[in-house]
């Protein structure tokens, strides 16, 4: 099977099993509202605690626990067994096992904590919380994108400051050209776990840093590195990430004023007192989630408008040829879809299809 062959093969099989994880996702919420078991749940953990905050942790608890042993087979499937069929991951089966009670630990405390917060302004803002909502899901966002390189990359990447002196100043000296002030470069361990390779600008102000991976230090030049690095450099300077923020802003407002427009039909079509109530909670998770689905491909256009942005000002700030090559070892690395279907790539994709860019960087 040639390396073109395999791209499409892995592909075609990450579609399947996206919808497939949409489907398991739509009915277990449904399953859990409509058999009683979220009644169920919040009734116990009611009867244990009189503060609505512990109740919603604990029946928070149990809907994570029991959602995340029926997807388990399925989440082992496509993170470990996939990937190592098709060579891109290196972890063995207790290395995976590290890495998911990390991810599974930051998920909750994040997760938690985002619905905690949402239901206290149901209960304290009856009037007005989609207004709040949106402030606290764009406040949410802020903390974390200047969090992420200090935080909380290192719970799952060792880092480091980049040793190789040569490379940070080419990439010093690109970040000054184009007028950005960076702190660090830094080199994350991607390589232990697969052979993908990645780079970043992260972080907001302080806590801005270049992020590259082992495996990307390993197996590209400096000049197609540099290449890498003057498209994420262009998300910054044409402030793509604020841009982002508004428009999820927008988004996130329409989508709690349409939720709290129809939000007493939601309530009492399965006898809750309001939005507010926690036994409500997969059917509320199910309208969100399928307002989301209706919102992704305007959310994706946008995202790949900026995306060709970015190629451009790297084409244009580095040898267009560079970065076209560093596009096609990206693409074999991550065995990216060279010809994805377009229903997809309009859907789904929030960067162009690789072939198009690496196209559009040779002419």
């Amino acid at each position: 099977m040639t390396e073109t062959e395999t791209a499409r093969t892995y592909a075609r099989i990450r579609y399947r099993l996206l919808v497939v994880d949409l489907v398991v996702w739509f009915a277990f919420l449904v399953s859990v509202q409509a058999s009683g078991l979220s009644r169920a749940w919040a009734s116990w953990w009611a009867r244990l605690t009189p503060h609505e905050t512990l109740v919603i942790l604990g029946y928070l608890a149990s809907v994570g626990l029991a959602n995340y042993l029926v997807t388990l087979p399925l989440h082992f499937y496509e993170s470990f067994t996939l990937e190592h069929r098709f060579g891109l991951s290196r972890l063995t089966v207790p290395g995976w096992l590290v890495r998911e009670a990390k991810h599974v630990a930051v998920g909750a405390v994040l997760g938690v904590l985002l619905v905690e917060g949402f239901y206290a302004i149901l209960r304290h803002a009856p009037a007005d919380w989609p207004l709040w909502a949106t402030i606290g899901w764009v406040g949410v966002s802020v903390v974390l994108a200047r969090v992420f390189p200090t935080l909380l990359l290192p719970i799952f990447y060792k880092t480091a400051p980049l040793q190789d002196d040569q490379l940070v100043q080419r990439l010093r000296k690109l970040c000054q050209r184009v007028g950005l002030s960076v702190p660090g470069v830094f080199r994350f361990q991607l390589g232990a776990e697969t052979r993908k390779a990645n780079a970043a600008l992260a972080g907001l102000g302080k806590t801005r840093r270049v992020l590259l991976s082992d495996t990307l230090i390993a197996e590209f030049t400096p000049e197609e590195i540099e290449g890498i690095l003057a498209h994420e450099l262009a998300h910054h300077r044409f402030h793509h990430i604020t841009k982002l923020l508004v428009i999820s802003a927008i988004g996130s407002w329409a989508a709690f004023a349409l939720t709290d427009f129809v939000g007493w039909r939601l309530a009492t079509s399965v006898g809750l007192t309001g939005l507010a109530d926690i036994v409500g909670f997969p059917l509320l998770a199910l309208w969100l989630s399928l307002l989301g689905l209706v919102g992704l491909p305007l959310q994706n256009g946008l995202s790949r408008m900026f995306e060709w942005e970015a190629d451009r000002f790297a084409i244009s700030t580095t040898r267009p040829q560079d970065f076209a090559s560093a596009l096609r070892r990206l693409a074999v690395l991550n065995l990216a879809d060279p010809n994805p279907p377009r229903w997809v790539a309009w859907y789904f994709y929030d960067h162009p299809p690789m072939t198009d860019r690496i196209r559009a960087a040779e002419a």
